[in-house]
């Protein structure tokens, strides 16, 4: 089973605005470190000085607290506005490096999926029916053909222009980005990862994605496992039609036993992050969260 020992962190949002205080509920709860938005209201990292972030760290070491990564939520900016995404994303990037922040996780938001490769199933002949039956001579849905139209070549362009460029500064920086999508499908986003091929690109998996997307979890770590840079802590209950409901983690549909033995075997040694934003007591289902993994991967 996943060895758990000081990975498991918790978005400083889901505590408290101010970080001091996140710092310190963090602790309480039994947190080794905090994953902070780089832009919000109550702070934004980018414009921090080299003072401000000396002072900013100190709250984190005086509460034993690790600053495991920065978030940027890209999707409310777009693809389409690649100039200023590009901009907002190397101002945190720097930051990052500046705060010796390990990650930067990315919400991307919408990206073009690819063409689905389904096979259609095999058609019933009239001898195998009976002549009495009228033959269907209509096209099969569009869902069922092989090789499918794929997404607009110009916006996949578009899009793996942007991300090539994003890698290019990422390398620069040195700065490791772990992208993730509530927009679009597991393929999708391994699709713009390959496009872009770049070695400071990866994966934020978000349990709640994995239980609304087709990908069986076999495929998912077989095909993106190794791209794997950080993990968000979240859970939800899911009906038939793949639609989920936020839910405090061990209470939801995600199998745990079976990420963590995933995890386990793809290697994975990054930070567990629980992020409860969507729970109307955070602080309460955080440390629940956080417990329950802790126990789950306990041997």
């Amino acid at each position: 089973m996943l060895s758990l020992s000081g990975q498991v962190g918790v978005v400083a949002s889901a505590l408290s605005p101010d970080a001091r205080e996140a710092a310190r509920l963090a602790r309480g709860s039994r947190f080794a470190g905090l994953q902070f938005d780089a832009i919000s209201p109550a702070l934004d990292v980018t414009t921090l000085s080299q003072t401000g972030r000396r002072e900013f760290l100190h709250v984190l070491r005086s509460s034993d607290q690790q600053l495991l990564g920065l978030r940027l939520d890209a999707s409310r900016i777009g693809l389409a506005d690649v100039d200023r995404l590009l901009d907002r994303a190397t101002k945190v990037m720097e930051a990052a490096k500046g705060l010796a922040a390990p990650l930067v996780c990315v919400e991307l938001g919408a990206l073009p999926e690819p063409a689905r490769q389904t096979k259609p199933g095999p058609r019933v002949t009239q001898q195998q029916a009976g002549l009495i039956i009228i033959p269907d001579l209509s096209p099969p849905p569009a869902e069922d053909r092989v090789g499918a139209s794929g997404p607009d070549p110009k916006i996949v362009a578009q899009v793996d222009a942007a991300l090539t460029e994003l890698g290019s500064r990422a390398d620069r920086l040195g700065a490791t980005i772990a992208f993730r999508s509530d927009l679009c499908s597991f393929a999708a986003l391994e699709r713009a990862l390959l496009a872009a091929a770049c070695p400071w690109f990866g994966v934020d998996l978000d349990p709640v994605a994995v239980l609304r997307d087709e990908w069986p979890l076999d495929d998912l770590f077989s095909r993106l496992g190794p791209l794997i840079r950080h993990v968000r802590g979240r859970d939800a209950t899911v009906g038939s039609d793949r639609r989920t409901r936020p839910a405090t983690i061990g209470k939801g549909s995600t199998k745990w036993g079976e990420l963590l033995a995933a995890l386990d075997a793809a290697d994975y040694r990054g930070w567990i992050t629980i992020d409860p934003l969507e729970l109307t007591d955070r602080v309460a289902a955080a440390a629940a969260g956080a417990q329950f993994i802790r126990d789950t991967a306990t041997p």
